[in-house]
């Protein structure tokens, strides 16, 4: 399966048909009823910058627009800006639509996108590395705005796609001394109305939202069901509409099944096993080559996914467009090289711990996980721990020097590079940047054109793959459950939908 390049021509961009909903718009078709989403998990904060899983996504679109949007293939396209112009390496200058409003009626003009930026980059935010190359915005009037660079950022269009895009509202934001996580007002197309933490988070379509011909749900009720397995049991008795991140051992019989439908399409999804590379156990570059030489990474994806995807050896799919050449950088399966080098590092009876997410999927990726690694030598203790405390506990108490999960990928490769291996980036529980990284990524920054790109960002993943600050497995396919009445979803290869332009049948 083949990922094609996400910067050619719409029609070559991999469409993802992913979830579809009920009523909405002004149509004739619509309805009272809320769509009903089985979520895998529950957002870890309802405010951008403070959240800490890409699952969050799925929950904080419908919240929160952002400044620029993205196309099927993650092309950049027109969202709160209407236009944009890049005056100079340094300066990107946005104009922003006429008469934006929040949920709570204030304003979204330039002043506004200010405070937001300034708020992404100050205390409590957890992606301040998104916007590292930003020295200030400024308004240039009522609706423009620039953001000027210490340096140039080739990837800053589309980190305003993500977190550092969706904007909050200043009045509210104020009122809630800074934290919006359990209040959240944005200029989404819906509006929030109910979170039960664990349980369900509800939200209501957002009368004044600039997109009027925009098919809409009239609500959107996110029920958060952690079991794979309940989710199809729930989306087949009708209890659900749609079921999103369905078990590969699932999805065969649900693809067999009436009155719903299974969508499976390639995504940038990559299922790893976050190191931090300042831990005791993998603080040694060979050490972390040996556990990623000791994966038979065909065995996973035959056995831990079913087939459900591609095997992984870096931060995008082998066919997209930024992938590595394969020559320099590729996953290899060699338990002997393995062994070796535990050896030659004082490492032959290596034991450390690893947390997982507690969902039977997970864990059977885990145990086969286990497996592996004891062949080499090597014993794994494994923690398994609902998706929330399982990256509170990894990624902020850093209780362990392992996490077995996911990246849910970010509209720019850069983006993922800064993020997971920079020393500043969040995700990097070390705090140690990969060696080579920065200056490669300065390389991809001399243009926003992808040829010009291509050697630079090529170079960061030759240097991420030297110094192994994580193991990459697979990038497993995006698999939803449908009910029979979802239409008009378009989802992206991120796997992470908006819901702008669902209705039911």
């Amino acid at each position: 399966m083949t990922i094609r390049s996400r910067w050619g021509a719409a029609a070559s961009a991999v469409l993802l048909t992913v979830l579809a909903a009920c009523g909405g718009g002004g149509g004739s078709g619509d309805s009272d009823r809320a769509l009903r989403v089985a979520a895998a998990s529950d957002a870890s904060s309802l405010d951008p910058i403070r959240g800490n899983a890409g699952t969050d996504h799925v929950l904080l679109y419908p919240l929160y627009d952002t400044l620029v949007s993205y196309s099927t293939g993650l092309e950049p396209e027109p969202g709160l800006a209407e236009s944009w112009e890049q005056k100079s390496p340094t300066e990107l200058t946005l104009k922003l639509r006429e008469g934006l409003t929040f949920h709570d009626g204030e304003p979204l003009d330039a002043e506004a996108v200010v405070y937001n930026a300034e708020r992404a980059l100050g205390e409590g935010s957890n992606i301040q590395a998104d916007l590292a190359s930003v020295e200030k915005v400024t308004a240039d009037d009522e609706l423009t705005v620039t953001y000027h660079l210490k340096a140039a950022d080739a990837s800053l269009l589309l980190v305003l796609a993500d977190r550092a895009g969706m904007m909050v509202s200043p009045k509210a934001a104020e009122a809630a001394s800074g934290d919006l996580s359990t209040k959240p007002v944005g200029a989404g197309g819906w509006k929030f109305k109910e979170w039960k933490r664990g349980s369900v988070l509800k939200v209501t379509k957002f009368a004044d939202y600039w997109d009027t011909d925009a098919e809409r749900v009239s609500a959107i009720d996110f029920n958060i069901i952690p079991e794979p397995k309940t989710r199809v049991t729930s989306l087949r008795s009708g209890q659900q509409d749609v079921a999103m991140e369905i078990s590969p051992s699932d999805s065969d019989a649900l693809d067999k099944a009436d009155n719903v439908s299974l969508d499976a399409s390639p995504r940038v999804n990559l299922n790893q096993v976050y190191l931090n590379k300042a831990a005791p156990e993998l603080s040694d570059p060979d050490v972390r080559k040996a556990l990623s030489l000791a994966i038979n990474r065909e065995a996973l994806l035959k056995s831990g996914y079913f087939g459900r995807g591609v095997i992984a050896d870096g931060i995008v799919p082998g066919g997209d467009y930024w992938a590595a050449p394969p020559a320099s950088v590729k996953s290899e399966y060699d338990p002997d090289r393995a062994k070796q080098l535990l050896a030659q590092a004082g490492k032959s009876d290596l034991s450390f711990d690893m947390i997982a997410n507690a969902d039977s999927a997970t864990i059977r990726v885990a145990e086969i996980l286990k497996e592996q690694w004891a062949a080499v030598g090597v014993t794994v203790n494994l923690r398994p721990l609902e998706i929330v405390q399982a990256t509170n506990d990894y990624f902020n108490d850093r209780k362990a020097p392992a996490l077995l999960s996911q990246w849910t990928g970010r509209p720019d490769p850069a983006m993922s590079y800064r993020l997971m291996f920079s020393g500043e980036g969040y995700f990097n529980t070390s705090d140690e940047g990969t060696p080579g990284l920065e200056k490669a990524l300065g390389q991809a920054d001399v243009s926003t054109e992808p040829q010009a790109r291509k050697p630079g960002l090529d170079a960061a993943a030759e240097a991420v793959f030297a110094d192994t600050p994580w193991l990459p497995l697979v990038f497993g396919d995006s698999l939803v459950g449908l009910g029979d009445d979802v239409k008009g979803f378009e989802g992206n290869l991120l796997g992470k939908p908006k819901f702008i332009g669902v209705s039911l049948g």
